[in-house]
């Protein structure tokens, strides 16, 4: 009975709107609240379910209060439009599209003015990729569907990004996730992972687009149990019942939003502003970055940088980066290349990595004195310079625990691994860890006449033995550090007595003996 009442409405509007049309389309009179709906060229194949799948869409329809003056076209005029824009892939035309239609020409005409305006920031990308791999050029319209062409976009369902993938699609299409990156919310590396994923749907469904659209949505599981249901119809209105809810509507509106965007003029559709894609330069990041301090530094506005890198997600960059390429506007290019090492130094984080100095090997000699070693500390202390250790997390252990054996902290641990403070730990996880020395051996008790070499020899640290004074016995020796620094290319002395803690660059030029302030990169300088 209920569906006799529907379809008893729909012809009674469907006339009311007749007697409205003419060839080049009317306008209604929205003052008063009115209909669009759908009409008889639903395909006559699909089942009775399938006719009244979109009441919903109507019933939303009903009584909504449209703008004062809406230009309407007919269906012979949308079907000839959409003719003329099909390309590679299907642009069919019934009841279900023409819903989706009057969506984003009537209903939601502010979502449509906000897609256009940023179309020009993303599409010209998305047009290279597709290009790239051979795929249809009206496939850049999918992301309008997916995100609006927002890069941050998140679904409920956990999907990120212009293309929105989930995790598990991001793990198989190799974009890193981790607390401080997320791939799928950078530009060009999803857009290269969704052309190759729908790429092999495609080829998957036997080149079908719609089946693979459909797949994209859904996953091609869901896709294969529809087609077995429908009877082996390898075809997307006939397994169109059988599609999860969400599906149904997502190739309809693709379809919607191709023919939205290319004809907004048509109904008066006009962006609210247009937006261009910033011109921009990279520069490798292999230090710790603080984003809003870079900003201050180059004089930007505060979300311009993680406009640039929204995939950057709290706007730093951890030490244990390696020529991550930072996007920076185009603009600073000269002032970067003349000043790189300056800014950078200024924007570091600060440094978990180095162990203190006052707590490297101080020992209490109780025995005939020794020779005292001598540590040449790692440069800028970054992980290249420690040793590499992998750790197994036993049942019982705790980040502090592991942190107080290897004589680091646990910002040093979460940062290594990429983890956030809700992060647990569960047994036999493998956890990476940079130290300079063996765990619990950094204060030692040295009752030998020989140089002291731990682990640290193994970690780019050279020891070096040096005679130390005779005293008598149980007297106190307190070993010496030596800090040496590495030249770097765009290194000053500048920029050296900066790095570390303004030393004077007298004094560097005093203990290294130097008669000018010429540097070259590989020089040893020691700091202290």
């Amino acid at each position: 009975m209920m569906k006799i009442r529907l379809l008893s409405l729909l012809f009674l509007f469907s006339g009311l709107l007749l007697s409205f049309e003419s060839e080049a389309g009317f306008f209604l009179n929205t003052k008063n609240k009115v209909v669009v709906l759908a009409d008889t060229l639903y395909p006559t194949a699909l089942s009775d379910t399938v006719a009244l799948a979109d009441t919903t869409h109507l019933e939303e329809i009903l009584g909504l209060a449209l703008p004062d003056s809406v230009p309407m076209v007919t269906n012979d005029l949308i079907m000839d439009r959409l003719s003329c824009l099909q390309k590679d892939i299907p642009l069919h035309f019934n009841a279900y599209v023409r819903g989706f239609v009057d969506y984003f020409t009537i209903r939601n005409r502010k979502y449509s003015r906000r897609v256009l305006s940023r179309e020009n920031v993303y599409f010209p990308l998305f047009e290279q990729y597709l290009a790239k791999y051979n795929l249809p050029n009206e496939l850049k319209y999918l992301a309008v569907v997916e995100s609006a062409l927002i890069p941050r976009a998140v679904s409920h369902a956990a999907a990120v990004g212009l293309w929105q993938f989930v995790p598990s699609a991001a793990s198989d299409y190799k974009l890193k996730i981790n607390t401080y990156i997320d791939e799928r919310m950078d530009p060009e590396k999803a857009t290269d992972a969704a052309c190759r994923y729908l790429r092999n749907l495609h080829r998957m469904f036997g080149g079908n687009w719609e089946l693979a659209l459909a797949a994209y949505n859904c996953g091609p599981g869901n896709v294969r149990k529809a087609i077995k249901r429908a009877g082996g119809q390898a075809d997307f209105w006939a397994i169109f019942p059988f599609l999860p809810k969400e599906t149904r509507g997502y190739v309809p509106s693709l379809t919607a939003i191709i023919y939205t965007m290319n004809h907004a003029l048509d109904h008066e559709i006009k962006p609210d502003t247009l937006l261009y894609a910033t011109l921009t330069d990279t520069i490798l990041i292999n230090q710790s970055l603080d984003l809003k301090k870079l900003s201050q530094q180059l004089s930007l506005a505060p979300d311009e940088l993680p406009k640039l890198n929204p995939e950057v997600k709290k706007a730093i960059l951890p030490v244990t980066v390696r020529n991550y390429p930072l996007k920076v506007p185009v603009t600073h290019k000269t002032l970067l290349a003349s000043n790189r090492t300056s800014i950078l130094d200024s924007c570091k984080l600060p440094d978990l990595t180095q162990p203190s100095y006052q707590n490297i090997l101080i020992a209490k000699n109780r025995a005939t004195p020794a020779a005292v070693p001598t540590t040449t500390l790692p440069d800028s202390a970054t992980t290249d310079s420690l040793q590499k250790k992998e750790y197994r997390v036993a049942a019982g252990d705790n980040l502090t625990r592991i942190a107080n054996r290897y004589n680091i902290t646990v910002e040093q641990l979460r940062t290594w691994n990429n983890m956030s403070p809700s992060d647990k730990l569960y047994t036999r996880q493998k956890l990476t860890i940079f130290t300079s020395a063996a765990p619990n051996n950094l204060l030692a008790s040295n009752a030998s006449t020989q140089p002291i070499v731990d682990e640290a020899s193994e970690a780019k640290t050279s020891v070096k033995s040096v005679s130390s004074r005779k005293n008598t016995q149980n007297k106190k020796s307190v070993s010496r550090v030596k800090l040496v620094h590495t030249v770097q290319p765009n290194d000053t002395l500048w920029s050296i007595s900066r790095r570390y803690n303004d030393i004077p660059v007298e004094k560097i030029k005093k203990l290294n003996r130097l008669k000018n302030n010429s540097l070259k990169p590989g020089m040893k300088l020691v700091i202290s």
